[in-house]
């Protein structure tokens, strides 16, 4: 489409890594925020307040990169807001549990929360067992396994794992036991945590071809509406459960929706206090843009919970020049200093989707005015040169002379293809389009006679007294090029002498003897060519024998202006004579060939 291009997206969302990065951009704040999070499970947590001059810093995308890399050892929970300005203990539950079912891959199933079930009863059922409080034959064959193969030891669904099915037929007394560890551990109060021991198990022990498996979770948390109170003791239990295992992080992002709510912004920064008193290892990021923490949040939040909100204060500078580039960069390589000389820095800002926004406008702008209009209904015109005639071969008979024959020149009308519209790219210039057309076949070569061989004179001999009884055949000419001129009168006979070499007799038959040698007839008009002298053969040939009386020019033909094809005449017949004795009969044929080319006797 033409309204596609390198700087489409605008807008990322939270846990989706962002397909293009510039490092430079934002890379204070990334180290600040890397920093803060990447700590030991045990140490206290702390609120961060990740703050921008507006919307478009990259707040969003900031978060993504630090959530990708720290994603093994840490819990990212995003927090959405209901209504658009709302987020309570039951939305937060929601959105707890809805990150934790997300399934594993190639696990038949599984899902995050069944792995964090069973690490968080490996870790209490410990202290149970090294204590003697729960009898075990092998006691350290039975620690070294829950402290190094959790998720083996307590597969409900294996059949071989002993521990998890002992546990599943005493788990009414175990229960209160690990709801009891766990609770000492979290500092939180054991009857919340009983209840997520107790749903827990439910949903680790139910087979996971259940297709009731997770609706029975939803209902055992929602069950008998709960008050505000109810939910917000088991949001905190639930956290300080996770947070024993893994470092949990609350991140509040896109919070447009405050702007214009101060009694909102108010609840929010309350909730979000409160449960960093009471889970001590629990991270929040609240990221906020300036408008919206100066209008919204200050006029009503104390010192305190202002205090407390911003704990940790992490500033996203504007862009400059060096970032601007890398950013472009990032997009389209190779042509981040181009797209930065078309954009319009008014309306671009110095924040990054201002950039990208005006960058994309630059790229549509800059491939209209490149790009020439091409009709799409421009018919393609192909003309198709008419096939060249090959050479023909020169005919071996002897023809009587010929007669000159017209032949009108033959008119080839050029083939005219019409091809089909072709709609060119606006990013691709139009190239005319061409019909190719298939060559003729390639014609046998056939060598022709340049020349009058000195041995002709025999074998013309030895040809009319075998032909003699028949009528000739009469070969018309024929015309190598449609171009070509009509073969003009027959040519001009050359007297040829012959030799005394041995003849050996022939049949007894009339003799007609033909002229040695014919001249190439040039098609006309055609340039004065250079005279070709025959050359010897590689036979016998003696001095001064079978050479013509006077020199005839003779055609060579061009590629350009091709040869007429040579006629050979045919002198009367002589009538017959009567059949002579065999020893007169050279004789008899030198006088004959005397007669006629009138070279005196031998």
């Amino acid at each position: 489409m033409a309204n596609e291009h390198p700087f489409q997206m605008l807008f990322e969302t939270l846990g989706r890594l962002p397909i293009a990065h510039a490092e430079s951009v934002n890379r204070q704040a990334y180290e600040i925020l890397y920093d803060i999070l990447s700590v030991p499970v045990e140490k206290t947590g702390r609120c961060v307040l990740l703050r921008a001059p507006r919307a478009g810093h990259g707040k969003t995308h900031l978060l993504s990169r630090i959530q990708h890399h720290l994603g093994s050892s840490h819990e990212f929970i995003p927090l959405h807001a209901s209504f658009g300005c709302q987020i309570d203990a039951a939305s937060v539950i929601d959105d707890t549990l809805r990150r934790l079912l997300r399934p594993l891959p190639a696990s038949g199933g599984l899902c995050v929360l069944d792995l964090v079930t069973r690490r968080l009863f490996a870790s209490a059922l410990q202290p149970l067992v090294g204590s003697g409080e729960v009898p075990c034959q092998d006691r350290e064959g039975a620690l070294t396994a829950l402290r190094t193969r959790p998720i083996e030891t307590f597969d409900f669904h294996h059949p071989n794992a002993v521990t998890a099915h002992w546990a599943r037929e005493n788990f009414e007394v175990l229960g209160q036991r690990l709801s009891v560890e766990i609770a000492q551990r979290c500092g939180l109060p054991a009857r919340e945590v009983a209840f997520w021991v107790d749903a827990l198990f439910r949903f680790a022990a139910t087979p996971v071809e259940n297709p009731v498996r997770l609706r029975v979770l939803a209902d055992v948390v929602h069950a008998g509406n709960p008050g505000d109170g109810v939910l917000m003791e088991r949001l905190e239990a639930l956290l300080g459960m996770l947070a024993q295992l893994m470092r949990v992080v609350l991140v509040a992002d896109d919070l447009e929706g405050f702007s214009s709510d101060e009694t909102a912004a108010l609840r929010l920064a309350a909730f979000l206090g409160a449960l960093r008193q009471s889970v001590e290892r629990l991270d929040v990021i609240l990221s906020l843009n300036q408008d919206i923490w100066e209008t919204a949040f200050m006029p009503r939040l104390s010192g305190g919970l202002a205090d407390r909100l911003s704990e940790v204060v992490v500033e996203l500078n504007p862009l400059t020049e060096d970032e601007m580039l890398a950013l472009l960069e990032s997009r389209v390589p190779g042509l981040g200093v181009r797209v930065l000389a078309k954009v319009d820095r008014d309306s671009a800002g110095s924040h990054a989707r201002g950039l990208i926004r005006a960058a994309g406008v630059a790229w549509l702008r800059a491939s209209a005015m490149d790009t020439p209009p091409v009709p799409p209904s421009a018919p393609v015109v192909a003309v198709v040169p008419p096939p060249e005639v090959p050479p023909q071969a020169i005919p071996e008979t002897i023809s009587p002379p010929p007669v000159a024959v017209e032949s009108p020149p033959v008119v080839v009308a050029p083939v005219i293809v019409e091809a089909p519209p072709v709609i060119e790219s606006p990013f691709i210039a139009a190239e005319p389009v061409c019909e190719e057309t298939p060559s003729p076949e390639p014609q046998p070569e056939v060598k022709q006679e340049r020349g009058v061989d000195p041995t002709l004179a025999i074998s013309f001999l030895a040809k009319e007294a075998a032909a003699a009884s028949s009528e000739p055949e009469v070969i018309a000419p024929v015309v190598e090029s449609p171009f070509q001129a009509a073969v003009s009168a027959a040519p001009e006979q050359v007297e040829v002498t012959t030799p005394e070499p041995v003849i050996q007799p022939i049949a007894e038959a009339p003799v007609v003897i033909a002229p040695a040698e014919s001249p190439f007839q040039a098609a006309a008009p055609a340039p004065e060519p250079p005279v070709f002298k025959p050359e010897p053969a590689p036979a016998f040939v003696p001095p001064e024998v079978f050479q013509p009386a006077q020199e005839t020019p003779v055609f060579q033909a061009t590629p350009e202006t091709p040869a007429a094809v040579p006629i050979i005449a045919e002198t009367p017949e002589t009538p017959a004579q009567p059949p002579v004795p065999d020893t007169d009969r050279v004789d008899d044929l030198l006088r004959q060939f005397r007669e006629r080319y009138g070279r005196g006797s031998m």
